[in-house]
This record gives structure tokens, sequence and C-alpha cells, in this order.
């Protein structure tokens, strides 16, 4: 704990340069800082308060999974080795709430191991003790631009409409990276939980593999057209194979007990049961998937 007590920022808290510029243009953003060391916290505390920054402090990470749970926050710069909820862990449990949540780890000087494992876990920048007020405000500042540009870029979306297409050969490695190009879009624009996008996933594996063992016979040689088309409110995806295609009267109700262990019908009641609406063409070569936007249609942003 000695090396944390000796953590100093350079320059008295009278000396650090005010960025006037920054104070005052930025009240809305708010950092957490997580360490179980008094001094740290109140330190730091100066330092972003004199840069116009809101801060809300933390002595535990405990404390601060509810002040991520609760309270508007846009960073956070943790201490990793706490008693209790380390700062590994608490990192992990921000990146739950929030993969794109912005973390700066706090680390020894020499801590190289545990460094590198913060960053693959997640964390965005770190800083290894004892470190200066220049230093702190760099790797925060620098995120947040970062952060603010990625959620002006987002506020155009609304305003496009995605549209993708192709045509795989029939080989089960080609369907995730296929599926990756089709749903793309769909985390920029919230179209859905991240929960109902790994469901949308699921339903638009079935689907594709339904095209290339059942409507294709796994011939290398046919292929799957996959088009998607998306926008704000709807996401819509057609699926279409190169055979002569089934009627749906044959296929076994995977819901009924006795059918229990039967894969017949299983990807159809998937598709049904995780999208908003599924059908077939006449001839049942061609499966459209439709995802909506949950409570209804939105009026797009600054329209009306």
């Amino acid at each position: 704990m000695e090396q944390a007590r000796s953590f100093i920022i350079q320059g008295t808290c009278s000396q650090i340069p005010m960025n006037t510029t920054m104070q005052g243009q930025n009240p809305k953003l708010t950092i957490l800082v997580v360490d179980d060391e008094e001094n740290i916290r109140n330190v730091l505390e100066t330092v972003f308060i004199s840069k116009g920054y809101g801060v809300i402090k933390a002595a535990s990470g405990f404390e601060a999974i509810k002040v991520v749970a609760n309270e508007a926050v846009d960073l956070a710069v943790i201490d990793i080795k706490m008693p209790g909820m380390d700062g590994m862990e608490l990192l992990a449990r921000i990146k739950e709430h929030s993969s794109e949540f912005p973390v700066v780890v706090m680390t020894g000087f020499a801590d190289v191991e545990i460094t590198s494992k913060a960053l693959k876990a997640g964390a965005s920048d770190f800083l290894a003790k004892p470190f200066g007020a220049q230093e702190v405000f760099h790797s925060v500042s620098r995120l947040l631009e970062t952060r603010k540009v990625r959620q002006e870029n987002r506020k155009i979306l609304p305003y496009f409409k995605f549209q993708s297409e192709g045509e795989i050969p029939s080989r089960t490695e080609n369907i995730n990276g296929a599926i990756h190009y089709l749903t793309k879009h769909l985390k920029d624009i919230e179209l859905c939980e991240s929960s109902e996008l790994s469901n949308l996933v699921i339903a638009l594996y079935e689907a594709i593999v339904n095209g290339m063992r059942h409507g294709n016979g796994n011939d290398p040689g046919k292929k799957v057209r996959v088009r998607a088309e998306i926008n704000y409110n709807e996401a819509r995806f057609i699926i279409t194979d190169e055979g002569e295609g089934f009627s749906l009267d044959g296929i076994a109700n995977p819901t009924d007990s006795k059918n229990l262990y039967k894969n017949s019908g299983r990807g159809i009641y998937l598709m049904k049961h995780f999208m908003d609406e599924v059908s077939y063409n006449d001839q049942g070569n061609e499966v459209t998937l439709i995802k909506r936007r949950k409570g209804g249609a939105r009026q797009v942003p600054g329209e009306g």
C-alpha cells in the first residue's frame, strides 16, 4: 500500500493548469474514481474538477457497481488492487453492464502482467503509479473525446437505410461470416437488446443452414442467397436456396412431446420464436425473417 500512498500529482492543486475551454463546456461528463485509498480519490477528484468534469467517488468495487448501475457516468478510473472485489472483477462487471464503457485502470509501475490482462479484458487505457496530473488528464480526455465522436456518429444512423446481399456456397463454415455482415449495423442503431441480438443470430443461422442442408442438399456447387434490409425500426432478412422448396405442412411440430428429440422443424421453431415474423414464399425455398424495434415503430430523432 506504500506505493499507492506515494502516488503524487505533479504540482500542487493550485498549480494544475485550468483548461478554460473544457470547463463549463462538459458539465454533464462525469468520471467515476474507484480506489480504496481516500487520498488518491481526493487528489483525482481535484484534478478532474479543475478540468470541468463531475466526479463520483467509490471506495470499493461493490460501491462502484451500484454507481454504474444507477448513475449517469461517462468513464471510470479504477485501481486494480483493492480488497474485496478487486479491479479485474470490477472491470468485468462494468463490461457486462456496457461493453463500450471506457475504463482506465491504475496499476503498479512494473506490473506488466496484470496490465496486459486488464487491457485484454476490455480496459481502454492504463496508468502506472506514480503518475502526473497531465498524464491522467490526457488519458481521460482522449477517451471521452473518442466516445463523444462515436455517439455523434450514431446520431446520423437513424436517417440511413442499410442493404447488403451475397451468395454463399453451401458450406457451414461460411455462415458466421455471412451473419456478421448481415447484422453489423443492428448494434449501432440499437434495434434490440444484446440478448435479443444473440437470439436473432441463432434464427439467421438456422435459416441459412436449413437452406444449405435441406434446400441445397449440402451441395457446395449450389449457393444460398442472403439479403438484409435494415432501417431504424425494422430489420428484414431474406434467405433463398436453389432447392425445389418444401411444404410447411410436412414439417413435424417440434413443440409436440412425441417429436421432442426429432430435428425436423426445430430450426423453423427457433426462427419463429426469436423473430417477430417469419414467412415463406409459395415454392418454399425462400424465407423472410423480420425483427422490429421493441415497443413498435419510433419516430426518427429530429423529425416531426
